[in-house]
């Protein structure tokens, strides 16, 4: 089973990584099937709702990176951690938490909480 950190590694290198492969195999490991992905302003559903979801993400915002900025909370099956997403050597663009519900080593659901500018 992967532990919670070896999760959210694979998730930001996910997010971070462009479309392919790898991405793909990262999606494949540690999200599972029908993962949930809820934003603000969008929803998405399974392996490939996540790799749209990615795709949007770095389309908006090219050459943006997500880095953690906070420590890692759990509380069961539920992870959370502030982040900032931004192009290295910049301000960041934004800033906001992922929640994630793991189980089994695996992401079920990702809620995206951008923080307000």
């Amino acid at each position: 089973m992967n532990s919670v950190e070896s999760v959210i590694t694979a998730h930001l290198n996910a997010w971070n990584g462009p479309a392919g492969s790898d991405r793909d195999e990262l999606i494949a490991e540690f999200y599972a099937s029908d993962v949930f992905v809820g934003e603000p302003g969008a929803a998405y559903k399974g392996h490939v709702g996540m790799s749209e979801a990615i795709t949007a993400l770095q389309a908006q915002l090219p050459g943006a990176v997500i880095s953690r900025s906070g420590p890692v909370q759990t509380a069961q099956d539920l992870v959370t951690y502030s982040w900032t997403l931004g192009v290295e050597g910049r301000a960041p663009s934004a800033s906001g938490r992922d929640v994630l519900v793991v189980r089994d080593g695996k992401i079920t659901s990702l809620y995206v909480l951008i923080d307000s500018p």
